[in-house]
């Protein structure tokens, strides 16, 4: 199917930003397991949603701590939080998610924001100010990924093309220029971190690895470093798990056959798949611990949706982990990054003003274009009257261009010095004069 994307028309009618979705700041892991839209949900649904509220742009980032849309609606359409909700809501229903506010705090987790709100949102978002770990690289390639998706989707147009660019030049400012990347930071890391809090020596722990995705591998590559009494990989691809022992120089690779057999050699299982269900149940924990002469085993899950059934930590001598019980080691790593983290918050700020300047510039253009049509059409309407008197009835051709010329300065030089104006003043000064060039130069006024 040819996919026709969002032409890049002007209109007279300005457009807003929006965001309407949940965090890890908002809700919890289950409340944003149940919100959680795979790729392929997510194409399902943009077109339809995007048709069914006439919305002229829409994008939908989702990954293990949010699941956010972001969309343009044109200036009289409602931004009301009830409103965007619906939006939200539609689109989890188009998106066949039979999960989606199931949970208790589902409705209440959701955040609304509007306008320039939205915008500094993003860019947030883009440099990884946003995240459960700030510094992380993994979010600014899954923001590049959700746009790309929405331009497949063919609900991608000019807005979000700007704002995207912006934002994901932002986040390399702020990659480039602060150290907020400088120390290992990333889910993994975090969860390798609290893996360390129950044994100092890591050199002395089997480690089971789960999944063979960039999170897995990130994971692995810590791990490494320690040099762990052993390693296991374990993937549905087998081919996949020798390849990232490979890379390693280090390890065993397994399938997920007999997944029982190799937690019961792991001291500590790191799993992180993009499974649509749970990978561990509570009878793999059973079976792993009766293996284990009741030696304790450490289960961390980094994967949304999870990879292992909570049900598992009521399994004796099994400890299990999830994402939000990494805050505490992220909160450590926070300490070292504070500086890092004001220096890339001023870099986004500065973003953020730069495009609200651009923003309610390009938002006046239709009232530049209507002052500079009602100008143009005066000058040839009273160039027209006054030529037709007989005292200009004399003039040779070139003398009648030459004034026709000089009409056509003075229009040029009025609707230029009007775009000057506006180029220098700050989005409310601009938005004030392109309401008053449209009451000005309205068509109900033109004579």
């Amino acid at each position: 199917m040819t996919v026709t994307p969002i032409k890049n028309i002007a209109d007279e009618r300005s457009s807003v930003f929006f965001c309407v979705g949940n965090n890890h700041r908002t809700a919890n892991i289950a409340t944003r397991e149940s919100f959680y839209l795979s790729p392929d949900q997510i194409a399902s649904a943009l077109t339809l949603t995007a048709a069914r509220f006439g919305l002229r742009e829409l994008a939908v980032l989702s990954t293990c701590n949010r699941c956010e849309v972001f969309g343009v609606l044109a200036g009289d359409r409602s931004t009301d939080p009830l409103t965007l909700r619906d939006i939200y809501a539609a689109l989890h229903q188009l998106a066949a998610n039979s999960h989606a506010f199931t949970e208790p705090d589902g409705i209440t987790s959701l955040y609304t924001m509007v306008g320039i709100d939205a915008v500094r949102h993003a860019f947030k978002v883009a440099s990884s100010l946003d995240s459960l770990v700030p510094g992380e690289t993994q979010i600014t390639g899954q923001f590049k990924d959700a746009m790309s998706l929405a331009r497949g989707s063919g609900t991608f147009g000019p807005m979000l093309d700007r704002l995207s660019q912006a934002a994901l030049a932002t986040a390399k400012n702020v990659r480039s220029n602060t150290d907020i990347g400088r120390h290992r930071v990333s889910i993994s890391h975090a969860a390798i971190d609290l893996a360390k809090r129950a044994s100092n020596d890591l050199s002395s722990l089997r480690f089971l690895i789960i999944g063979a995705g960039e999170m897995a591998r990130v994971a692995a590559e810590y791990v490494t470093t320690y040099k762990p009494r052993s390693l296991m990989i374990a993937n549905r691809s087998r081919q996949k798990a020798f390849e990232l022992t490979e890379h390693l120089g280090f390890g065993e690779h397994h399938s997920l056959e007999n997944l029982s057999h190799l937690m019961a050699r792991a001291d500590v299982v790191v799993s992180a798949t993009s499974a649509p269900g749970h990978i561990i149940e509570k009878s793999h924990a059973e079976d792993a611990i009766e293996g284990r002469a009741n030696e304790p085993l450490f289960l961390i899950d980094i994967a949304l949706p999870r990879d292992i059934d909570p049900k598992a930590s009521e399994v004796s001598d099994t400890y299990l982990f999830d994402i939000d019980d990494l805050k505490s080691v992220v909160d450590a790593h926070m300490e070292k990054r504070r500086d890092a983290v004001k220096q890339a918050t001023a870099i986004v700020s500065s973003s953020v003003d730069a495009f609200a300047q651009w923003l309610s510039h390009r938002d006046v253009v239709p009232a530049i274009s209507e002052s500079s049509r009602y100008i143009n059409e005066m000058i040839r309407r009273e160039a027209s009257k006054t030529f037709n008197k007989d005292i200009f009835s004399d003039l040779t051709p070139k003398q009648r261009e030459a004034i026709e010329g000089f009409l056509d300065a003075i229009s040029s030089r009025v609707t230029g010095d009007i775009a000057q104006s506006l180029k220098q003043a700050t989005p409310e000064e601009a938005r004030q004069i392109s309401n008053a060039l449209q009451v000005i130069f309205s068509k109900d006024n033109r004579s």
